[in-house]
């Protein structure tokens, strides 16, 4: 069968390159052709239609500025749709672009199944766009427990089928089978855009300054697709901690607790059971806090905590993610003995077993090949 990926990030990158490997062993005959980048062209053998890094424009600013830039890339890319003619659209994540130049095109114009991968979250804001998903999207592939019922009670038929993270988990434990033992070390995942850099790294800085000067190894854990230079300017005078890339999952690992920039790295730390304070800053705004408390629709932002239901994590929004609160509630998770930490501990242990041990990617490739030949 033939493939049409669309992937507008490094995650999206990621997670479709497992799924285009899954494809592959379940479809021996699989051609591909997507948008993406260097980890999926490296699963198809193909280069993408448009690298990823095209579209990497982050905050509404941003992409207002490049409008222009993005419908000529968003034509591009329904060109090569309608020349590749695909057996199956496969959206990944990436709502924004997916939403305004695929789905449509895929459906109306190419009169060809969508199958969306990594839906968007509709669950926290703009839930009016699951019209746009019943109208389009023929099946839906979840990556979070609770989101099945969510979207099959709004009617589009969904299928959850495990998370990325759990894959990536298991390749790495297969690639590094050695133990580890947790050492005196403080992570700080700070993201990986600018504003989040901005707007968490320094003070996330200024609340581990104190365990370092008492002899702690405070590391800063580099994101994909980011270079030193991207953090130099964040740094002020912590310019002697070391940025470390392409170890992540090492990193958490061995650190005895870590400081994390809500997104999909909080599910990480989570899955390898690493004791976290999970901050989003936002400009330290006192206003953002109350739109999130006041618009969005979920009683938490970190994914441990939405997933387990409960405030398993603790959780600094905007102006509480300052220096001195994360320093606070940090110092009682380093103790060995503080039941905040043995909590949560164990509130990461249940987060493991409900999330599993079986990757997602090739269930995903059989639900899309079972959706196919169903609908055959």
């Amino acid at each position: 069968m033939r493939y049409f990926l669309v992937a507008g990030e490094a995650s999206g990158d990621l997670h479709a390159s497992a799924l285009i490997r899954a494809l592959r062993a379940e479809d021996p005959e699989a051609s591909f052709a997507f948008m993406g980048g260097d980890k999926m062209e490296a699963a198809a053998g193909v280069a993408p239609i448009v690298h990823y890094r095209e579209v990497a424009f982050m905050g509404i600013v941003s992409v207002v500025k490049n409008l222009g830039k993005l419908t000529r890339i968003g034509r591009q890319i329904q060109a090569a749709m309608r020349d590749f003619a695909p057996d199956v659209v496969i959206p990944v994540d990436y709502a924004d672009f997916n939403f305004r130049f695929i789905l449509p095109y895929a459906k109306k114009e190419l009169r060809c199944p969508v199958i969306y991968y990594i839906l968007p979250k509709l669950w926290a804001w703009r839930a009016g766009r699951i019209r746009q998903l019943r109208r389009y999207v023929d099946l839906g592939l979840s990556i979070l427990p609770f989101e099945t019922n969510y979207f099959s009670d709004r009617g589009l038929r969904t299928a959850y089928i495990g998370n990325p993270c759990v894959d990536a988990k298991l390749t790495y434990l297969a690639e590094h089978p050695e133990p580890v033992e947790r050492e005196q070390m403080l992570l700080l995942v700070p993201g990986s855009r600018q504003s989040e850099l901005r707007d968490n790294l320094p003070e996330m800085l200024a609340a581990t300054a104190a365990y370092s000067q008492l002899g702690w190894r405070v590391v800063i854990a580099g994101a994909p697709g980011l270079t030193a230079a991207d953090y130099a300017p964040h740094l002020g005078k912590y310019s002697d901690t070391p940025i470390l890339f392409g170890d992540t999952y090492g990193l958490m690992r061995r650190a005895h607790a870590a400081l994390v920039t809500s997104g999909t790295a909080t599910l990480e730390a989570g899955l390898w059971g690493i004791p976290m304070v999970v901050c989003y800053r936002m400009g330290g705004r006192r206003i953002a806090r109350l739109a999130f408390e006041r618009l969005f629709r979920v009683p938490y932002f970190s994914l441990v905590n939405l997933i387990l239901d409960r405030p398993a994590v603790p959780e600094l929004l905007a102006d509480r993610a300052h220096s001195v609160q994360i320093l606070s509630i940090l110092s009682r998770l380093i103790p060995e003995e503080d039941h905040r930490r043995t909590d949560q501990l164990q509130a990461l242990a249940q987060l493991q077993e409900l999330m599993g041990t079986e990757p997602s990617a090739p269930r995903a490739a059989r639900a899309i090949l079972s959706y196919l030949h169903e609908a055959r």
